[in-house]
């Protein structure tokens, strides 16, 4: 079963040892039969019974703390926090030793009474002796209930919507992921059926001009075995989800994928041992690039219980089997010796939010934002602040791809369980806006689709980050893209001239209206050339700058792939400067690329190179973006090289 995906959900259950006291004279043989009476109910989970006996026995013994810690440990495995706090109270009347203060700071925390909860932990470290891994508990117990207090008394702008009834029931459902155009909302539901085993499953709803409407099973998925914690990619055509017990799985929980073919969704796979191990591997998200798998994962060599992991995919066979790279520890900046679970990645492949139990917050588990640096680091986490978490459990959080609203599953309402709301994310806390780019790749003289691979550098960020993909039969490719970043637009196929082009994009476009991208590749042939905008120099210099290196690369293999061919690189500029000034920078800057080639293991004899300056310009030199178009490089291509 899922169970332990979301076992979460409900109170952890600590057993504490029962210290005994004796405070005052000593108890009768028949007060000691009676106390082991009510332990023997506690043992058998008989609480009720249990407490009817401890009750007897304080209206004999009231000073007897050993049954009033253990009318305590009761309450709190029936979660009856409010009665837990009243019996440690009155333990405190006849003892003061510093397990009651370590057990009334956890159930003060436990009940959001933050101040009391501090008092009592910092009363309890007043203890010598104490074991170093409790003191390190204990002092991380603080930690939050300073944050905690702080937090109350500023609270960020939050008004949580429930969702309606046709998605919340009686059930738990939790885990929500909302479809890339909001029209679709894709959840785990957990039926409880009375003589059986709970039972997971996807459920999904669509919007209409009334809201949403009636959750139904997705029944491709669905099994009568349990799914749930699902993720689906930016393109909507790859599924993961989170599966237990089955017969092909490794470990307790697994990760499989579906694909989506248009009509329906594949027979799920099991992701293969590099990616589930003998433990619990469960939760995943996927970048919007479908290059990195982030799960959760309590396998060995994490930093505390369970930890988030990393996976990168490799590549994808013709059977739609995914080859994977072996996971890789998220870090100690978010893994810690708690749990981290819950993950999940904005399309922007940068706001990465998770739920953790250790981290300082309000109480259980909370929601936290770190930003993914250029080099892959996590930056350090932020609270979502209160009341989004509160000292309950928060987790599943999905947020929209405009970053504005998030959706959530917790136990808000009582005796309700687990629901799904829906609130307007704070500024503070909002991921930095996605745009979607959409490409149809065609042969520049007839028209007829190219399945070309497109390679997609983010040169805003680390130049090694590239992105790989390929057009659909019909030549077209959806792309989804941060904004305010500069891109180099790759467009390759056999038997083409390579398509180079830079673009910023500058506003939201949405699934249903994207950035529209036409490019046309010119066949190989003598005369052709391909004009190149993501090669870079310094200012009025002709040293090339890092940022070039994709571009250069790309232009390496093509001239690898084509041994046959002799080229001549050409060096153009806009109009700024003198005109003689800028015939003699272009002719560095090209004779720049071609020392590159060679250095590269292009020969010589199979490079020319000359400059332009400003005399052939492509765009209008009275604008900015003119401008930008004018100072590239061109390849053209001579003559073919004789056998």
């Amino acid at each position: 079963m899922l169970q332990n995906i979301n076992q979460y959900r409900y109170p952890v259950l600590i057993v504490f040892v029962l210290a005994v006291f004796f405070a005052g004279a000593q108890n009768s043989a028949k007060t000691h039969q009676q106390f082991d009476k009510a332990l023997q109910f506690y043992k058998l989970r008989e609480y009720e019974n249990s407490i009817a006996e401890i009750e007897k026995l304080l209206k004999k013994t009231p000073d007897y703390v050993d049954a009033i810690l253990l009318q305590a440990d009761v309450y709190h495995e029936m979660k009856a926090t409010g009665l837990e706090i009243e019996a440690l109270e009155n333990a405190l009347h006849y003892s003061q030793r510093a397990l009651i203060f370590y057990r009334l700071g956890k159930a003060n925390f436990s009940a959001g009474s933050y101040e009391k909860a501090l008092f009592n932990f910092e009363k309890y470290l007043q203890e010598k002796g104490i074991p170093d891994a409790r003191k390190k508990e204990v002092q991380q117990n603080i930690l939050s209930c300073r944050f905690a207090i702080d937090a109350v008394k500023n609270p960020v702008e939050f008004n949580p919507e429930r969702l309606t009834e046709n998605i919340n029931t009686v059930n738990d459902e939790y885990w929500p992921s909302v479809s890339l155009d909001g029209s679709k909302l894709v959840f785990t539901r957990l039926i409880k059926t009375a003589g059986q085993l709970p039972q997971e499953d996807f459920f999904i709803a669509e919007l209409d001009s009334v809201g949403w409407g009636k959750a139904k099973p997705v029944t491709d998925i669905n099994t009568l075995e349990n799914e749930g914690a699902q993720a689906l990619s930016a393109d909507g055509r790859l599924l993961f989800f989170t599966a237990c017990n089955r017969p092909d799985g490794h470990g307790s929980c697994d990760i499989y994928y579906s694909f989506f073919n248009g009509k329906k969704w594949s027979t799920p796979k099991n992701a293969g041992n590099v990616i589930n191990s003998s433990s619990w591997d469960a939760q995943p998200t996927i970048s919007s690039d479908n290059r990195f798998l982030y799960l959760s994962s309590n396998r060995d060599g994490g930093k505390g219980k369970k930890d988030i992991w990393r996976a990168e995919i490799m590549a994808i066979s013709e059977t739609g089997t995914i080859i994977w790279n072996r996971p890789q520890n998220a870090g100690s900046v978010i893994n810690t010796e708690g749990d981290e679970i819950s993950p999940f990645l904005h399309p922007n492949n940068k706001s990465f939010y998770f739920a953790s139990d250790f981290h300082a917050g309000m109480g259980g588990m909370d929601l936290f934002l770190s930003e993914i640096q250029n080099d892959g680091s996590f930056s350090q986490p932020k609270n979502l602040g209160f009341p989004i978490n509160t000292q309950k459990d928060e987790q599943g959080l999905n947020i929209s791809f405009d970053g504005k609203t998030a959706f959530f599953a917790s136990e808000r309402k009582p005796g309700f369980g687990l629901d799904i709301y829906s609130f307007e994310l704070p500024e503070a806390i909002r991921p930095e806006p996605v745009s979607y780019v959409k490409a149809k790749i065609t042969d520049a003289e007839s028209g007829e689709v190219v399945r070309a691979t497109v390679d997609l550098i983010n040169l805003s960020a680390d130049t090694t980050n590239w992105r790989t993909e390929i057009a659909d039969e019909n030549g077209e490719i959806l792309l989804c893209l941060p904004l305010h970043s500069n891109y180099a637009f790759n467009v390759s196929a056999n038997g083409y001239l390579f398509y180079s082009q830079a673009f910023q994009l500058k506003e939201t476009k949405t699934i249903e209206a994207p950035e529209h991208v036409e490019i046309g590749l010119n066949r190989i042939e003598i005369g052709a050339e391909m004009n190149l905008y993501n090669i870079y120099f310094e200012t009025d210099s002709f040293r090339i700058l890092p940022n070039s290196k994709p571009e250069l690369e790309k232009l390496v293999l093509f001239l690898q792939n084509n041994p046959q061919l002799e080229v001549e690189i050409q060096g153009h500029t806009d109009n700024t400067g003198r005109p003689e000034h800028n015939l003699a920078l272009s002719q560095l800057r090209a004779k720049s690329v071609v020392e590159y080639l060679v250095v590269n293991k292009i020969e010589l004899s199979r490079l020319q190179f000359k400059g332009f300056g400003e005399t052939r310009p492509v765009a209008t030199n009275e604008t900015e973006e003119g401008k930008i178009l004018n100072r590239r490089t061109t390849v053209k291509l001579e003559k073919l090289q004789e056998n």
